[in-house]
């Protein structure tokens, strides 16, 4: 067993106030929430409570807090030229159907605590945010500003920082991370196209409405379809299809069936089961209508080949392509697709291949992300890898890149580091969510040392 170094001794008695700070955080319902969106709640009132959670939080702890137009939480530790800045965010992704508990409480099973946002990202804020306490109250931190920054709107495309950075115009990072994902650290991440496809012409006889997804960046896991009371559509589902996949109720002359998935991460489409697009395919099939049947053929394949934007990298792996969100009403039928790509595709390529396979269907382009990619040997990709390495021994693992998109695209010199440890799954955007505690009181021992680190970097590098 590894010898205990320094910054889990100094983080080592804040494990119960992390602990106990947690179970209060998550207990917020900080999902983007528009029936109280305002020009206070920007991102509807619970996002704004969570964000008020944070800020009473730091300011109790002797930081100095600024709380901007409910957008982003800024904690500030010391004074200088140069900065080092942590972004996390407070708001999370719906809790969606599947949990065996109450999402909004933090459960502890066997050393493992579960709860929507207790890996993404609430979890990690605390880790960070603990750590920068310890060396804040153990006198470790050099002549440098460490700035933590705390979003409400991460899960919906980053308007917070978007607002942070563009509208305020604050300055950027000298150097930086975001814990909102795994570790070692992320020095590549894909672009991201979120695009609506909308079709006019479905012609489906007793068809209602279809509704499925809740965020274009999940895989939908539930999709309910509502008809006309119809013998043979409620033959062809019975015939084609098992109770688990698809389940019927029937009430006054409508019949609704629900086709039932498996919830996964947009960035990772392949790990769970389309319900939409099960949906998509059955009336397709049912019906035989042309439009349905194209839009089955074109959204089905995760990896964009439908509709030709397919690409693959060496150092970033495949494109990945996820209908996140299904509606149709009054005959009009619109999905959002999460789509992102690697290195090797060139973004106006892409959107004409898009255009092109959605020949008669409207597309509209609804937010964008660039693509990342630090250069591994880099100043900041070493250091992090150095800090990762001194506090875990683990020699093996390798900087990643991947398809989720983080706040590392939000800022300049910031890549994404942590937390989840490399063997954990922890479902993120899933029923289930999960963190190990011992995973999260090491967190504060790499993030302690890491900050440490990268003030170092800072004070010894004179182009910085």
């Amino acid at each position: 067993m590894k010898k205990p170094t320094i910054y889990d001794k100094i983080t080592a008695k804040y494990q119960k106030d992390l602990i106990s700070a947690l179970s209060k955080f998550v207990s917020i319902n900080s999902v983007y929430d528009e029936n109280t969106v305002s020009d206070k709640n920007p991102y509807g009132a619970g996002v704004t409570s969570a964000l008020d959670f944070i800020a009473s939080l730091a300011r109790k702890d002797g930081f100095k807090v600024t709380n901007y137009d409910n957008r982003v939480v800024e904690i500030i530790c010391g004074e200088g030229d140069k900065n080092i800045t942590i972004m996390a965010h407070a708001d999370v992704v719906p809790a969606g159907t599947g949990w065996d508990q109450n999402p909004f409480e933090v459960v502890e099973k066997k050393g493992v605590l579960c709860g929507r946002g207790v890996a993404d990202d609430k979890g990690p804020l605390l880790a960070t945010y603990y750590a920068l306490k310890a060396l804040k109250a153990n006198n470790m931190l050099g002549k440098y500003k460490v700035r933590f920054l705390v979003g409400g709107d991460e899960e919906r495309g980053s308007s917070c920082m978007e607002h942070y950075f563009q509208v305020l115009k604050k300055e950027q990072p000298t150097l930086g991370f975001s814990p909102d994902s795994d570790f070692p650290l992320i020095f590549a991440e894909k672009g991201i196209m979120n695009f609506e496809t909308i079709v006019n012409d479905i012609d489906v006889p007793g068809l209602i409405s279809i509704e499925g997804g809740v965020a274009s960046n999940s895989v939908i896991e539930r999709c309910d379809v509502k008809f006309e009371l119809n013998i043979k559509f409620l033959d062809f589902i019975m015939n084609n299809y098992h109770r688990e996949e698809a389940s019927i109720v029937t009430n006054d002359d409508i019949t609704t069936v629900t086709f039932h998935g498996k919830a996964a991460h947009g960035a990772t489409p392949e790990l769970g089961v389309n319900a939409g697009l099960m949906a998509i395919t059955a009336l397709a099939k049912y019906s035989k209508d042309r439009s349905l049947t194209k839009l089955s053929k074109i959204y089905t394949p995760l990896d964009g080949s439908g509709y030709n934007c397919a690409g693959e990298s060496g150092e970033m792996g495949h494109n990945s392509s996820n209908v996140g969100l299904i509606s149709y009403k009054e005959g009009k039928l619109s999905l959002v697709t999460n789509f992102r790509y690697v290195d090797t595709c060139d973004k106006k390529d892409l959107i004409n291949q898009l255009t092109k396979a959605n020949d008669g269907f409207e597309i509209k382009i609804l937010g964008e992300s660039p693509l990342l990619f630090y250069p591994r040997d880099s100043l900041l990709i070493s250091t992090l890898m150095k800090s990762y390495q001194d506090e875990t021994d683990d020699l093996e693992s390798k900087p990643l890149a991947i398809g989720g998109g983080t706040y590392a695209k939000e800022a300049d010199n910031v890549v994404a580091f942590g937390m989840q440890f490399p063997g954990w799954e922890s479902n993120m955007h899933s029923p289930g969510e999960s963190t190990k505690k011992e995973d999260l009181f090491k967190a504060m021992a790499i993030y302690a040392r890491a900050i440490v680190d990268l003030g170092k970097a800072i004070e010894n590098e004179d182009k910085i």
